[in-house]
């Protein structure tokens, strides 16, 4: 998040974009491969800070779970 504050105002959204963005692209490789992908509903900024990671630097903003 700081090098995207240095660089933008409003970083939040351009982080928000860019993880829809990537989400899509998963969900599609994945459905080419024969996979299952499905976008799980959930934030999880307990999950960076549990990871150790400083919430300062992370923002969590989704996750997908990828099967056969």
């Amino acid at each position: 998040m700081e090098l995207v504050s240095a660089a933008y105002d409003n970083p939040e959204s351009l982080v928000w974009r860019d993880a829809g963005a990537l989400l899509f692209a998963i969900c599609l490789f994945a459905e080419g491969l024969g996979l299952a992908a499905c976008p799980l509903g959930f934030v999880g900024q307990w999950s960076v800070e549990a990871l150790g990671f400083p919430a300062d630097r992370f923002l969590a903003v989704g996750g997908v779970q990828i099967s056969a």
